[in-house]
């Protein structure tokens, strides 16, 4: 069994488990839409309340998941909206996003069953993972971002709307002409 496997079973297992709502998204979920790339983390997103959060990592434990900086692990789990874990056996890092209102939210709904090294996990739909791409900004992100247009899943005017709303709610207006850019990258 791959790392990426074993590490997504044993999230499986224990969010299901927990009747934790969540699924996989950065470049593992990428890779899934049809846009490949070398990556050694997992970044997922999970529903799980603050109150319910110390019984979660519990169990994560259990299954050799810890915090990747324990020093920090009680502010992190008390106000932290990402908590930084590792997988001890693989030594695979592990991104858990603490899934708020809006965006994560629509994403959790959509999200599809896709297997993943063999594990089926929820996904992120090609849509949502090219607004959030978007939102990150960083160079490989863009570089997803061309290859899943490319892929032709995503919905663009979809996209187009949920990054609209985006740009009037975070008061910005770089989000739209960024899809753009790589909407015309992606055509060549």
């Amino acid at each position: 069994m791959s790392a990426v496997a074993e590490v997504l079973s044993a999230l499986r297992e224990v969010f299901a488990r927990r009747q934790v709502a969540w699924y996989l998204f950065g470049a593992q979920a990428v890779a899934v839409r049809g846009a490949p790339r070398a990556t050694q983390d997992i970044d997922v997103t999970a529903d799980v309340s603050r109150a319910a959060l110390p019984a979660l990592l519990v169990d994560l434990e259990r299954r050799d998941i810890r915090h990747r900086y324990p020093a920090s692990a009680d502010e992190l789990v008390r106000s932290a909206a990402v908590l930084p874990l590792r997988h001890g056996p693989t030594g695979m890092e592990i991104d858990l996003v603490l899934a708020g209102s809006g965006l994560e939210a629509l994403a959790l709904r959509r999200a599809t069953m896709a297997a993943v090294d063999g594990v089926n996990v929820p996904v992120a739909s090609a849509t949502d993972l090219v607004v959030m791409k978007v939102l990150a900004g960083r160079g490989k992100d863009l570089e997803d971002l061309r290859a899943l247009i490319a892929g032709g899943e995503v919905e663009l005017d979809e996209a187009r709307d949920l990054l609209s709303q985006l740009e009037e709610a975070l008061g910005q207006s770089d989000l739209l002409p960024a899809l753009e850019s790589a909407i015309r990258g992606a055509k060549r």
